[in-house]
């Protein structure tokens, strides 16, 4: 029932809490706004950040349930800070922005790390909230961009950049319409786009690529660029009916270690197109499959990978089911 208020069209029009950096809301930052959020609750909150740059680190707790964070645009209202792992911040706790409480939305905001590539990692969004969703925003740093840590999540229409593993972690996530945009790493870096996490075989954990655009930021031609590596034993990434410019290096993966991966990894590309795409000269892993089955490439949809018939509709959110 709770989910009922995202019918109306301009979320801003029926904000609960209006945040502005110009002091024409009630709170000046996201964090005054975010402690004012009665705790597990079942109807929605919804929060408007307007326009500007808000640096600070930002937690949506995990007694903050059904939070809706909403923007003037992904390139207007922006959350920006610069912790890294470098300065000595465990990769974990550098998030600018973290989400922990279900049911959290964003649509319309950036979420920025500026540490820069020599700070190793540096995360812009960490999530870990069940049922949450990113809509028209972007995730803006180098490496270890976005971490998609716990639980199901999806994204819409967000443009992620980054350079080494930036789209990482152990949730069971669907990028769907998404521009995902390796740029220039650090001197002597290679660009890898996936790093996840799954550690176990019987978890529903997993990277889903589906109709998403894979084009470099930069000029990426001296570099070499990845679609991802194994980041644990049983990790596992599927790219399907996606775009990939002609960057993308042939071989298409990397070790995590040594010169190759385990067995137990379950990668897919299936029915991509673009001048990367090619999978004639890919690695010649064992996990790694170049085709897949209708049902096996149904599997890692909307709707049975993260269950989306059920939780999505109520978001307003435009998606695509099935395959």
């Amino acid at each position: 029932k709770g989910r009922r208020v995202l019918e109306s069209g301009d979320l801003r029009k029926i904000a609960n809490i209006v945040v502005a950096k110009d002091g024409s809301g009630k709170y000046r930052t996201i964090t005054e706004a975010l402690e004012k959020v009665k705790e597990k609750n079942e109807n929605r909150t919804i929060i408007y950040v307007k326009e500007g740059v808000y640096f600070e680190n930002v937690r949506v707790e995990k007694n903050k349930w059904n939070v809706v964070m909403v923007g003037d645009g992904q390139r207007k209202t922006v959350v920006a800070a610069g912790l890294n792992f470098i300065d000595g911040t465990p990769t974990f706790h550098t998030a600018t922005f973290a989400v922990f409480g279900k049911g959290f939305m964003a649509r319309d905001m950036g979420f920025r790390n500026t540490a820069g590539p020599a700070k190793h990692q540096a995360v812009a969004l960490m999530a870990s909230a069940d049922l949450a969703v990113f809509y028209r925003c972007t995730m803006d740093a180098f490496q270890d961009t976005l971490y998609a840590h716990a639980q199901r999540q999806f994204y819409r229409e967000c443009d992620i950049y980054g350079t080494v593993d930036f789209i990482f972690g152990n949730a069971a996530v669907v990028f769907q319409n998404c521009n995902i945009l390796p740029r220039r790493p650090m001197k002597g870096q290679q660009n890898t786009i996936t790093a996840q996490g799954k550690k176990d075989p019987n978890q529903n954990t997993g990277i889903s690529i589906h109709n998403c655009t894979i084009l470099p930021l930069d000029n990426l031609t001296d570099i070499q660029t990845f679609l991802g590596r194994p980041w644990k034993e049983f990790s596992t990434t599927v790219i399907m009916k996606s775009y990939m410019d002609g960057f993308i290096n042939p071989k298409g993966w990397l070790p995590w270690t040594g010169d190759t991966a385990p067995d137990t990894i379950f990668y897919a590309e299936h029915l991509n197109f673009g001048p990367g795409a090619s999978t004639k000269n890919r690695v010649k892993w064992k996990g790694l499959k170049t085709f897949l089955t209708k049902k096996e490439a149904n599997r890692f949809t909307v709707k049975p990978f993260i269950d989306g018939n059920n939780w999505l509709p109520p978001t307003k959110v435009p998606f695509k089911s099935d395959f």
